[in-house]
């Protein structure tokens, strides 16, 4: 879906200034009040991305706002500790998948931030003269907020088969040791079968939303209008999961990175949004 976003987007523009072109020849903008008799058309950038949407009064005080909104800014690749090279346990190194995995400290991964969703929105206005409004609805798309995986594609087989050793280990002698893979903060990503690490940080689809703003997305006397709109984006509890859907459990030490994400249950949004009024 990443790769049609530019090309809905000059879409939307050019069916926008066609109207927008036939609408100036009008002799004023009319700005009375009225079910769906003005629509604007919005470019906006902000903490959920880059994004187009339409909005439309649906009572003197509730307008409606609907579009699209998201990023793919590319990867950034950064390098991961190797757990194997922190194993001491003498009946563990003797392994020879063990050795193996602890010849290489660190190996590079890549970071892909990927989020799209759609978005409809319900918008008050409580003060008839003063550009202030509540906002609340949904966005729903992405589950995915980022994914992990490793730039040499299937190279880790070495971590697969030492974390196999030990996965048999506690099987066998009911020992608890943790698993071989990369730290990431006080996760631990394991390899796959195929030799990648293969790991999303999930929230929910479905994320109900709540803001306020100031400005206006329909405006009174000229085509031209902007608003600035701060909220809150509800998506769950975030969580890592490997590509079988299984969640990767925390350490609880080091980083801190599972404290952080078991309160970040909202995701902020700072939207600046620039619109142009067709009718």
């Amino acid at each position: 879906m990443k790769h049609n976003i530019p090309r809905l987007i000059i879409l939307f523009t050019m069916m926008f200034t066609a109207a927008g072109a036939k609408a100036q020849n009008a002799d004023k903008i009319h700005a009375e009040e009225g079910l769906f008799n003005h629509l604007s058309v919005g470019l906006s950038t902000g903490l959920a991305g880059a994004g187009v949407d339409v909005v439309m009064p649906v009572h003197k005080l509730v307008t409606v706002r609907a579009g699209l909104s998201g990023w793919d800014i590319g990867d950034v690749k950064f390098k991961a500790i190797n757990t194997a090279t922190e194993i001491t346990q003498m009946q563990m190194v003797e392994e020879d998948a063990v050795k193996r995995s602890q010849m290489v400290d660190k190996v590079e991964l890549a970071v892909m931030p990927n989020f799209w969703n759609f978005f409809l929105l319900a918008e008050v206005h409580p003060f008839n003269k003063q550009p202030f409004y509540f906002s609340a609805g949904l966005f729903a798309g992405s589950q995915n907020f980022v994914h992990f995986r490793n730039t040499n594609e299937g190279a880790l087989g070495f971590l697969y088969d030492a974390n196999q050793k030990v996965e048999d280990y506690n099987r066998a002698y009911r020992t608890n040791y943790p698993p071989i893979g990369l730290k990431f903060g006080d996760y631990v990503f394991t390899a796959d079968e195929n030799g990648n690490i293969d790991v999303r940080m999930k929230t929910n689809a479905v994320k109900p939303y709540l803001g306020i703003g100031f400005g206006q997305h329909l405006a009174k006397t000229h085509r031209v209008s902007l608003a600035v709109d701060a909220g809150l984006m509800f998506w769950g509890t975030p969580k890592f999961v490997l590509n079988n859907e299984k969640e990767i459990k925390s350490s609880g030490k080091n980083s801190g990175i599972s404290s952080t994400l078991s309160w970040l249950k909202a995701w902020p949004n700072l939207q600046i949004r620039v619109a142009y009024k067709i009718f």
